[in-house]
């Protein structure tokens, strides 16, 4: 039943026992007139007593058909004047109840079985909040505005944890009620929640908008935070687009404007960001990127880089990581974390591994890498037998040693995790190393972890960044412990400064990898002339570090080393 239909039908109720016994009546009165029970009139008392167990509880619409049958027994013979015919009229009174106590019955249960369908159709099964099609019904106060807040939480959206669906939905509940206690505190504010960790918050302002602000300034206590789920600790952080609505527009437009706010946030790296028409605009600019995609890779804009991996405790070079770069028509760049989730829901996706592929394998043929790891990003919504045996295809035609070549896999599965355990092992099977970023690993069940041949954890930077914090630093400890108890090497990412290095050292990471090492260089077949390269480099450095390489850029490839410094 939908809403309005329930609106309905409690407005009608509190008329419609007052006319049902008014009906009686009249039908007890007109019986009497024409002569009493006997009279085939009699049988219209039936009419009220039907349509009240259609809308009553049993028990009322039994005492109201009990009443009923009196009526058409005993009072009517009184009023009338007609010899009693004893104890007759009960007969009339056990139909009456019969028919009456039926129809009350599975009239209820329908209407539970009403209810409890709408219920489905409007909250959330797991939490039992309100999903986002309640959003729908809200009311723009008709003096006030509304604020529409979309969260999304851990940047990917989705961090089905590490142990199964289980654990997932134990991080959901947490979460979930994390924020309905922080929320509490605003009678103003309903909490909806939508798919995975995803969440809204109606917000009506009555007089003027202070309450959003104290609202915004209460859920930054549940962001970039490390909270314990199963005695486990899980690092949640989220990204939140919002748009203030007047009485003139429509709840569907501040949906949509809210929606686009927080798909900003996540282009833009922004932990708020509250809706403009210039982001409307921006967001429309990302459309033209999977048109654009294909094109832009035969003209040459699509660029691979490289960036050195190192041992923890000596520094020495371990591999390169070769990383996807797309330099466009306007001269912006933009980097494979900005535009693989968008190709991710393309065709395209498959020509960006593809390319990346050939530009790994050229650089891994230079006579200067032999022997080198070299790491592709991977998608893993591109991990299906197709794609994997291509990828060994062309790594086995290069020459290259598979045991020198390893795979990230990154963002969520789309198959099955026993297709994606196949995939793995074929690639197993011809030497191939296989890495999980820590988001993509959250995003997979445990059995995957168990079973799969992985061979290293890669630890986001989105968690390294926060290792000066207890939390953090917890974390980072967990994903290493975790790693050794299943045989696997961690590679942290996003190492920047000297205060991270000593502490992925000291909890035990095997790799480090980030700008306190090097920073992403152009392979050297996509360097122009000297001047292309600095370009690149000061893209991530100072502009007097980039002056200085453009002025010695090699003619081969060259890691940047830093020295480990002795305590």
């Amino acid at each position: 039943m939908s809403k309005m239909k329930t609106d309905h039908a409690k407005s009608v109720l509190p008329l419609l026992i007052p006319a049902m016994f008014l009906m009686a009546a009249l039908i007890v009165l007109f019986v009497c007139i024409t002569g009493g029970t006997p009279s085939v009139y009699a049988n219209l008392i039936v009419i009220p007593v039907v349509v009240t167990a259609l809308y009553s509880p049993v028990w009322y619409s039994a005492l109201f058909a009990a009443l009923a049958g009196f009526a058409m027994g005993p009072l009517v013979d009184l009023v009338t004047g007609n010899e009693s015919k004893g104890f007759s009229f009960l007969i009339r009174v056990a139909v009456y109840l019969i028919v009456s106590v039926v129809i009350s019955y599975i009239s209820s249960r329908n209407r539970q079985r009403e209810k409890h369908f709408e219920h489905l159709a409007t909250h959330d099964s797991l939490t039992s909040l309100p999903n986002f099609n309640c959003m729908a019904n809200a009311k723009v106060p008709p003096e006030g505005a509304m604020s529409i807040l979309m969260l999304s939480f851990n940047e990917a959206g989705d961090i089905q944890g590490l142990f199964g669906s289980d654990f997932y939905q134990s991080i959901v509940k947490r979460i979930s009620e994390e924020l309905k206690d922080l929320l509490s505190s605003y009678p103003n504010a309903t909490l909806c929640k939508g798919h995975d960790l995803n969440y809204a918050i109606v917000v009506r302002h009555y007089s003027s908008e202070e309450s959003l602000e104290n609202i915004l300034a209460s859920l930054d206590n549940i962001n970039d935070v490390t909270i314990s789920v199963d005695n486990i600790p899980v690092y949640v952080s989220y990204r939140i687009g919002f748009t203030v609505i007047r009485p003139d527009t429509s709840i569907a437009e501040g949906i949509r404007k809210a929606n686009i706010a927080l798909r900003y946030s996540f282009l833009e790296d922004q932990q708020i960001s509250r809706y403009t028409d210039a982001m409307r605009d921006y967001y429309k600019g990302t459309v033209s990127i999977a048109s654009e995609f294909s094109s832009a890779i035969s003209k040459g804009m699509v660029q691979a880089s490289y960036q050195s991996i190192h041992e923890s405790e000596t520094h020495k070079p371990f591999g390169v990581e070769i990383l996807a770069k797309w330099i466009r028509d306007d001269g912006s760049k933009m980097t494979a974390e900005e535009f693989v989730p968008i190709l991710e829901k393309t065709s395209c996706l498959s020509k960006l591994t593809i390319f990346m592929t050939e530009e790994a394998m050229k650089y891994a043929a230079l006579p200067a890498n032999k022997g080198k790891l070299i790491s592709i990003n991977y998608s893993a919504a591109e991990l299906n037998e197709r794609s994997v045996m291509e990828f060994v295809r062309a790594v086995e035609a290069s020459g290259i040693d598979t045991n020198c070549v390893m795979i990230e896999i990154t963002g969520s599965f789309s198959e099955d995790d026993y297709i994606v355990r196949d995939n793995l092992m074929f690639l197993k099977k011809h030497g191939i190393r296989i890495a999980i970023d820590y988001l993509s690993a959250a995003a997979s069940s445990f059995a995957l972890f168990t079973d799969a041949p992985v061979d290293y954890i890669k630890i986001n930077r989105s968690i390294t960044s926060h290792v000066n914090q207890e939390r953090g630093a917890a974390l980072v400890n967990s994903i290493v412990s975790f790693a050794r108890e299943n045989n696997m090497k961690t590679i942290a990412e996003g190492v920047e400064n000297e205060q991270q290095v000593k502490f992925c050292e000291q909890a035990g990471v095997d790799y480090l990898q980030g700008y306190f090492f090097s920073v992403p260089q152009l392979m050297p077949e996509q360097k122009a002339d000297p001047s292309e390269a600095a370009k690149d480099v000061s893209d991530s450095s100072s502009e007097e570090k980039g002056s200085a390489e453009s002025e010695n850029t090699p003619s081969q490839p060259v890691i940047t080393l830093v020295e480990k410094k002795e305590d």
